[in-house]
């Protein structure tokens, strides 16, 4: 998102458009409702992996702010879709408790199986040698790395982390936060902004460590695929189509995407160009993937009634379905715009998922208004 979150009123003609509230947090706001009585708004604001519920005083003047937003609710979990009732005594919001249970997909016996102890935790990547982790803490984010069996497990970032991954040489991780990219040791240390324009995302290595590639939104419409050479600074530009969902090397010279219509698409270095790699997305309704170790496989979840674990072979194209999807619910960041798990590859072949083990519940906020 390009610019401050806004919230704005207006008459139901579409006249006398005012603002009333901004927010500096790309969550911004969500769900806004009017009380009965004109005499308040309530809506719920989006900041990191959490919700809060608001309300904003009105003059009697239809489109009058009267003062600045008061905060509702806070702790450690979430309320949103807030709805007043009808006698403007009581706020109705659902209230969240997000939780996860890390499992990878084992090849050989088909079972989902705890991994890291089933701890809540999302977006893994693996160090080459398979030695290393980091990931996400789920859904607060902080970013953590540790053996791959649990142990040595440091925090290396506090939340707001997005898209880590681990750098060839094992030394670095590079994440992403408010729209920057960062390095950080794999010990720890002061994290290090490589770019800092505030409109980057989707952060991946070339195998040879030399290269990033990110993108990064030009307005709501546009991405552009950007290409940093480590060793000198230089950072160029490629163009492409709207809403590419995250980015990913085979080797050093093919990297691989996938666009809003869910086509896979790989970039010609030559000629500057992205094309299609062969895998019709339209049809397949992608919602996540990932790419093996070995560059050999790209693994895809597929959305729609029938959803699945699919393991598309890059050599011949050829297409195998691994496992039903159909009564495995993902842990997702409830509600934050385009942010959502990912397919994680371990060492062995076998694909990473973070299961949803979070509760949800409905509840009525007593309110007394001043």
């Amino acid at each position: 998102m390009v610019g401050d979150p806004e919230l704005y009123v207006a008459n139901s003609d579409g006249s006398g458009v005012g603002l009333i509230a901004k927010s500096s947090e790309p969550g911004g706001f969500c769900c806004a409702q009017w009380t009965p009585d004109g005499r308040y708004i309530v809506f719920e604001t989006r900041i990191k992996a959490r919700q809060d519920l608001w309300y904003l005083p009105m003059k009697r003047g239809w489109l009058q702010r009267g003062s600045e937003p008061k905060r509702l609710t806070a702790g450690p979990l979430s309320y949103y879709d807030p709805l007043p009732s009808r006698d403007d005594k009581q706020i109705l919001a659902f209230r969240n408790k997000q939780r996860g249970e890390l499992v990878r997909y084992d090849l050989n016996s088909k079972q989902f199986i705890p991994f890291l102890s089933g701890i809540s935790a999302t977006n893994l990547t693996f160090s080459r040698d398979g030695e290393w982790v980091a990931y996400l803490s789920y859904p607060d984010r902080h970013l953590w790395r540790s053996r791959i069996n649990g142990t040595e497990r440091l925090q290396l970032v506090t939340a707001g982390a997005s898209s880590p991954e681990i750098s060839p040489d094992g030394k670095h991780v590079a994440y992403v936060r408010n729209g920057n990219i960062y390095l950080i040791g794999i010990d720890g240390g002061e994290p290090q902004a490589i770019v800092d324009d505030g409109k980057s995302e989707s952060a991946d290595w070339s195998s040879d460590g030399n290269t990033l590639m990110f993108w990064t939104s030009l307005d709501h419409e546009r991405q552009v695929a950007n290409f940093l050479n480590l060793r000198t600074g230089r950072r160029s530009a490629v163009g492409a189509s709207v809403g590419m969902l995250g980015a990913h090397w085979i080797g050093n010279d093919q990297p691989i995407t996938a666009d809003h219509n869910s086509t896979f698409m790989v970039f010609d270095g030559k000629a500057q160009k992205w094309s299609p790699l062969g895998l019709d997305g339209k049809s397949n309704l992608i919602t996540r993937w990932g790419i093996s170790p070995d560059d050999k496989y790209l693994y895809y979840t597929t959305g729609g009634a029938e959803p699945k674990l699919v393991r598309f072979r890059l050599s011949d194209h050829k297409a195998e379905t691994i496992a039903s999807l159909e009564h495995f619910p993902f842990a997702t960041f409830i509600q934050l715009h385009g942010t959502d798990t990912q397919v994680s590859i371990a060492p062995d072949g076998s694909p990473v998922f973070t299961h949803d083990i979070g509760t949800q519940e409905i509840y009525a906020l007593s309110v007394k208004w001043p």
